[in-house]
């Protein structure tokens, strides 16, 4: 045996076992439906709207309806069966229905960010309809400009006075999104296409090679590249000897290292960069570990965190040790700083490049 779970299509049985909090509301939705059925199917006698309302409403409803005292009438002249079974089924589902529970839902419906109004309208309506307000038309227009995320329309509504129907409202709202929806079509200055901004300096490639002299605060010092700063870690000549003066870290065109004006034969170059890298070494064993700090023109600071306390950090990657000043250490102690492994004493120094003065600096 095939169980029917549905008489019509789009119009399911009606649930009389779901929220008993909503079953007013819900069973006057149903019954809205089932009016527009009967109009549309052209049934008009009483006797066989009331034979289509059992038969639609389905096994749950019948058995209400069936043990409801006086809601099953034989029909005679002047007695519309259908109308007396709609009204013995309206006080049944009525009482169940709390009109101040569904204002309270009302007064908590909101419209969500991004949301369309006119969506938000028709979730209003839904609520509202279960509220039995004498005034809908304020309380939705109340609730509109208090639950509605648009500053613009409520300006509006309110520069229109009180005397603004909702009708008035729907209109200005609907006008504001589709205006709001063609501004931000427009094309924009740049743009290749409608909705597209496009910054001509985007994905350009810079074939040029400058000179240093030609090289701004916003190129890499160490290799001139304007697509990267010093400190990145992708920079080629981070890890490449400078043939001017030996050092790791940066192309000899952009080194930076003072030195005596030198003939131009390559090989000779080459014997002088190699004498000044023995000489370099020679100095790195005899001043017992000693840090060099380069100047770093960026001036880019990050935020770090020492022992658990933010200290503002100046970039140098061409510094070989991480050094804070009296000041800094002092403040950091202030604050509670937690350290590990302190040595009092260290036998490391830290100088200026080319400066054998050390510097009175602490190292971390």
């Amino acid at each position: 045996m095939t169980q029917i779970t549905s008489a019509l299509p789009g119009l399911d049985h009606f649930d009389c076992e779901g929220d008993p909090v909503s079953v007013g509301a819900r069973w006057e939705k149903w019954k809205r439906a089932l009016e527009i059925y009967f109009l549309a199917a052209n049934i008009q006698t009483g006797e066989r709207k009331r034979a289509t309302l059992l038969h639609i409403g389905g096994l749950s409803l019948q058995d209400i309806y069936y043990n409801i005292p006086g809601a099953h009438v034989e029909e005679a002249e002047g007695i519309d069966v259908y109308d007396v079974a709609i009204k013995k089924l309206d006080e049944y589902f009525s009482p169940k229905q709390s009109r101040y529970y569904e204002r309270y839902i009302f007064r908590l419906t909101k419209q969500a960010e991004g949301e369309r109004f006119e969506n938000f309208l028709i979730r209003l309506r839904q609520q509202a309809d279960k509220c039995q307000f004498t005034a809908k038309d304020e309380n939705l227009i109340d609730q509109i400009i208090e639950k509605g995320h648009s500053a613009e329309l409520r300006k509006k509504i309110l520069s229109a006075g009180d005397n603004v129907t909702l009708q008035q409202v729907i209109n200005i709202a609907t006008t504001l999104e589709t205006v709001n929806r063609q501004l931000d079509m427009f094309v924009k200055p740049g743009s290749s296409k409608i909705g597209e901004t496009v910054n001509s300096d985007i994905n350009k490639v810079d074939t040029k090679f400058r000179s240093p002299k030609q090289t701004s605060l916003k190129t890499c010092y160490r290799c001139g590249s304007s697509r990267h700063l010093s400190f990145d870690s992708g920079c080629p000549a981070k890890d490449k000897n400078c043939l001017k003066c030996g050092i790791i870290g940066h192309f000899k065109d952009y080194c930076r290292t003072k030195h005596q004006k030198r003939k131009t034969d390559p090989k000779k170059d080459d014997k002088t960069d190699k004498t000044k890298r023995r000489k370099l070494d020679n100095k790195k064993k005899e001043t017992d570990e000693v840090d060099y700090v380069f100047h770093l023109d960026d001036d880019a600071v990050v935020k770090c965190e020492i022992g658990g306390v933010a200290v503002d950090m100046l970039i140098d990657s061409g510094s070989k040790c991480n050094i804070i000043t009296d000041k800094t250490w002092k403040h950091l102690k202030d604050l509670k700083v937690k350290a590990y492994n302190q040595i009092k004493n260290p036998e490391k120094t830290a100088s200026i490049w080319e400066s054998k003065t050390p510097q009175s600096a602490g190292c971390v």
